[in-house]
């Protein structure tokens, strides 16, 4: 029986074999199937079920970065994705009220994750958007929603669906900007697990140049083992 770690190193081969050189979408449709999120799931469960997939891969220590919007400055930050992924996914009672538009009501749904599969037509992020809020009412209604029911209806989605978008609070250690530093979820976790299967690879094919190994048997050598033949055949 493989170790657990051997056991997240051959999950992760395999997630990158069902998504290397994919599409965007159909690469991110590959991690949300690996974390069990169903189309029907709405994109903050998604969220959640990426960052319960990547702390089971790589542990809960989450290294991010994201650029200053003032000065341009990588800015590096540690989070937890286990307690990210405990507190995104919405309450079971969560369902948006209806919305009073001119003199009747629209009823809203909170989006999910097959809505994204049908944005990715989209030329551009306010047609996208557009597109999403038709979705969400089952179609635009008639009247238009005026700015005012666009206000409260993109609350309502947040309030009901607070994992949907990811951010976190930031503050720049070079110019001291403050802003807050959006994290689209399954990219950022397809970036950790591409590096990791890379590392991979490279390591089976140094292995199996020095010593002829085939790339299971370089695979069931334990982490440390690999390293010490990693080291003496000069390959780290």
């Amino acid at each position: 029986m493989p170790s657990a770690a051997m056991q997240r190193e051959q999950d992760i081969l395999a997630l990158w074999d069902q998504a290397a050189g994919r599409p965007r979408r159909l690469r991110d449709d590959a991690l949300f199937a690996a974390a069990g999120a169903t189309p029907t799931a709405s994109i903050g469960a998604g969220n959640a079920a990426l960052l319960a997939l990547r702390t089971r891969l790589f542990g809960a220590a989450w290294r991010l970065r994201a650029a200053c919007p003032a000065c341009r400055t990588d800015c590096e930050f540690t989070a937890d994705s286990a307690a990210l992924a405990a507190g995104l996914a919405p309450a079971a009672s969560a369902a948006p009220p209806r919305i009073a538009n001119g003199s009747g009501e629209v009823a809203l749904r909170l989006p999910t994750l097959s809505d994204l599969e049908h944005l990715a037509a989209a030329p551009d992020s306010a047609t996208a958007t557009e597109w999403l809020l038709a979705r969400c009412l089952g179609g635009m209604p008639s009247p238009a929603p005026d700015p005012e029911t666009l206000a409260r209806i993109e609350a309502e989605l947040e309030r009901c669906d607070p994992g949907a978008v990811v951010a976190f609070a930031l503050d720049c250690p070079d110019c001291g900007h403050g802003w807050q530093a959006v994290i689209d979820i399954a990219p950022a976790l397809w970036a950790e697990v591409q590096a990791a299967a890379e590392r991979s690879l490279l390591e089976v094919d140094a292995l199996a140049r020095e010593y002829g190994w085939s790339e299971a048997e370089v695979l069931a050598l334990p982490q440390a083992r690999r390293a010490a033949y990693l080291q003496l055949s000069g390959a780290s």
